[in-house]
C-alpha cells in the first residue's frame, strides 16, 4: 500500500502560508508598508499556519484513534478480548500525542519571554508540521486499511505504534528547535 499522500492533500496543506497570504484584506496589504510592521505580520501569519498545521495533524490522529476504537468495539463483539490491552494502549499513545500537536506552543514569543522564537525557528517548526502532517495522514490511512478479521492485527497495532512513536520524535524535535533543549 502506498502511504505517500496524494498531491492534492500535500498542495492543500502544506501551502497554507500562501493561502493565508492571499487572504489579505486591503488595510493589511496597506498597513505592511508601516515600518516594523510587515516583520511582525510576517511572523503573525506563520505562527497561525503553524497552528492550522498542527490543528490538522491532531485531527487526523483523532480520526486515526476514533477508527482504532470502533476496531476496538468491533473485536470485543466478536468474544475476540486477547488484542485490546494492546490496542487500548495503542489508542493512548494517539491520543497523547495527539494532545501534544493540539496544545503545542506555536511560536508566540512576547517582548518579555524568556525564550524568543525567530524567523529561522519558525520556519523549521513549520517543515517539521509539514513533515507530522505526512505522518499523520499516512497514520489515518493505515487505520482505515486494518480489520478485526485480520490474521495480522497484533502486527499492525505495533506497527501502529511504531509510527505514532515516531511521529512524537518530530514533536519532540519541534520541542527541540523553540528551547534549544531535550534533543
Amino acid at each position: 500500500m502506498d502511504w505517500s499522500p496524494k498531491q492534492s492533500e500535500v498542495g492543500a496543506v502544506s501551502d497554507i502560508g500562501s493561502r493565508i497570504q492571499e487572504s489579505k484584506n486591503w488595510f493589511e496589504r496597506a498597513a505592511e508598508y508601516v515600518p516594523g510592521y510587515k516583520g511582525y505580520k510576517s511572523k503573525e501569519l506563520r505562527r497561525e499556519a503553524d497552528k492550522l498545521q498542527r490543528m490538522y495533524v491532531a485531527e487526523r490522529l483523532e480520526a486515526a484513534r476514533r477508527i482504532l476504537e470502533e476496531l476496538q468495539l468491533a473485536l470485543s463483539r466478536q468474544g475476540n478480548l486477547e488484542l485490546l490491552g494492546i490496542m487500548d494502549t495503542a489508542q493512548r499513545k494517539l491520543r497523547t500525542v495527539k494532545d501534544r500537536y493540539l496544545f503545542a506552543d506555536y511560536g508566540y514569543a512576547g517582548w518579555f519571554n524568556a525564550v524568543k522564537v525567530k524567523d529561522d525557528q519558525l520556519d523549521q517548526m513549520y517543515q517539521l508540521d509539514v513533515g507530522a502532517q505526512e505522518q499523520a495522514r499516512g497514520i489515518e490511512e493505515f487505520m482505515r486499511a486494518m480489520s478485526a478479521e485480520s490474521p495480522t492485527l497484533r502486527a499492525d497495532i505495533s506497527l501502529l505504534e511504531q509510527r505514532v512513536e515516531a511521529l512524537d520524535e518530530y514533536f519532540l524535535e519541534r520541542e527541540h528547535v523553540i528551547t534549544g533543549v531535550g534533543r
